[in-house]
């Protein structure tokens, strides 16, 4: 017990260090207790409120789902009634969850493009309430979510704590942590709290619990943008960079991106391939459609051979019926230019 106080005492000083993922050494920790990464944030969001302080200690599969633990605690005043609040309500989601539990905590999947909330149950986060949290100045006090269970291939998360923190590269390990106590919120490093059990979650609806996210990766130019969700890919090519000024020839920088989607197309791609030219409105209607036909032929043409027998292509032109700027400045008609490649991706099982 003296070693995890002094752990805590030293953290409790710290500045912000969001983001900081496992401590080398693993799982180990004071006394025996996982220090997994450590995490601070602004009570408020402001620089001026009292910074909350926190450790992260494990993602544990058990029964019926997945246990976050974690800590909380500050240097000062303290956190719970009457001292340092650690949860605010402006990151509350009436929608699914009451005031009484703390629901504002999650984990993401980046690799599975998934993130994982407490669940729901009577309208209430099945976790620590709120009034349960309490510690003196320096002290930690461990808090805990239950989450909907993960893939067997999920070995990693993000573990999102309030105000944007983020303690990352979470190792997913099996069982819950022991020594259980009957206490809701113990003082770190005097046992864990006790997980719920199966009957308990006959109520929850996962689907809340388990959102779909969407990655956005562009290049430092802007010439090439991917939106990726777990089921879809979009890519977004400059129609400067892939053609000369009305044309629909590929240009010989073009060839480099030509070869990069169609080897992703290749390694997960599935079912239908829709390629489609976009044009800005320079010229007659009729010319842009056909141009824009034109240029989704051509790299159709250039991404068919690489891309694999798994998959089917489909050409579309919608010529400059569909911007997404205006056309009345040149930045808003370059960027109406430009072809879109969109792919199903193959689930894999995780």
């Amino acid at each position: 017990m003296a070693t995890v106080m002094a752990l805590v005492l030293a953290l409790s000083g710290l500045g912000s260090v969001a983001g900081q993922g496992p401590s080398e050494g693993g799982t180990g920790g004071a006394g025996g207790v996982p220090m997994l990464g450590d995490f601070s944030y602004p009570y408020f969001g402001r620089a001026e409120d009292p910074v909350v302080h926190g450790v992260v200690h494990g993602v544990r599969r058990v029964d019926g789902g997945t246990m976050l633990y974690y800590s909380l605690g500050e240097p000062t005043e303290g956190v719970g009634a009457g001292k340092t609040p650690v949860y605010s309500r402006d990151e509350w989601d009436p929608e699914h969850y009451g005031p009484r539990t703390v629901a504002s905590v999650s984990v993401v999947d980046p690799d599975g493009l998934q993130a994982y909330r407490p669940f729901s149950a009577d309208g209430e986060a099945v976790a620590v309430e709120a009034r349960e949290i309490d510690a003196a100045p320096g002290r930690l006090v461990v808090a805990w979510a239950m989450l909907p269970e993960m893939p067997e291939g999920v070995t990693s998360v993000d573990v999102m704590m309030p105000r944007g923190s983020v303690v990352s590269d979470v190792p997913v390990e099996d069982g819950a942590l022991e020594p259980v106590v009957d206490e809701p919120a113990p003082l770190l490093g005097e046992g864990w709290p006790t997980v719920p059990v199966p009957s308990d979650l006959a109520e929850v609806d996962p689907g809340v619990s388990i959102l779909d996210l969407t990655r956005h990766v562009g290049d430092a130019d802007g010439t090439v943008e991917v939106e990726e969700s777990v089921e879809d890919v979009v890519v977004t090519l400059d129609a400067d960079v892939l053609f000369d000024k009305s044309s629909f020839e590929l240009s010989r920088s073009a060839v480099q991106e030509m070869d990069r989607v169609a080897a992703d197309i290749a390694e997960r791609g599935t079912g239908d391939v829709v390629i489609t030219g976009h044009t800005d409105s320079d010229g007659s209607t009729s010319d842009n459609q056909v141009l824009s036909e034109q240029r989704a032929r051509a790299v159709r043409d250039a991404l068919q051979p690489a891309s694999g027998d798994g998959v089917t292509f489909r050409v579309v032109g919608r010529g400059e019926d569909d911007p997404v700027a205006t056309n009345a400045t040149d930045e808003g008609q370059q960027e109406n230019r430009r072809v879109t490649v969109e792919f199903t991706v193959e689930q894999e099982e995780r």
